[in-house]
């Protein structure tokens, strides 16, 4: 994918290849790449590249469980409790990035995790996350963003035991 031609592309009309989402991805997320700019500059490469060589890393992590909808990855570290922490990596267009969210937190739901933590750092993304859980429609589904610490945390109903 060249960089003129890097963008977030319907789902619906196309499917992305994994290192294509990355490469989307990589290219959206200025704060990921402002963390790594240090990194990439003694590295010799673009923070952009070091972020989607990261992205690839982290993904490719075998004690995580990785769930695909639409254009969007997502990963999920499983811990006690039923807690999962949430990675996404986005390369389709915002409506369908909301729809792939409830997906899958409705996935995430159905293999045994009452509660979803993530680390979203713009206002945008805890936005889509609000409305993904909001269309999960169960009076249990709860959200909660610490703005402080850039928490997200989503209850995926009712809690079991």
């Amino acid at each position: 994918m060249a960089a003129q031609g890097i963008h977030p592309v319907d789902s619906k009309q196309h499917m992305l290849s994994p290192t294509d989402i990355f490469a989307v991805a990589a290219h959206d997320d200025k704060y990921g790449q402002k963390t790594l700019e240090e990194a990439a500059k003694k590295g010799h490469v673009s923070p952009e590249r070091m972020l989607y060589a990261a992205m690839i890393k982290m993904y490719s992590n075998k004690g995580l469980i990785r769930i695909r909808e639409g254009n969007t990855l997502f990963t999920i570290a499983a811990f006690e409790g039923r807690v999962g922490v949430v990675q996404s990596y986005n390369g389709d267009i915002a409506k369908n990035y909301i729809e792939n969210m409830h997906q899958f937190m409705a996935a995430a739901r159905k293999i045994g995790f009452d509660f979803l933590v993530a680390f979203p750092h713009t206002t945008e993304i805890v936005t889509m996350l609000k409305l993904a859980a909001k269309k999960m429609k169960d009076p249990e589904v709860k959200t909660h963003f610490d703005k402080d610490d850039s928490v997200f945390t989503v209850s995926t109903g009712k809690q079991r035991g």
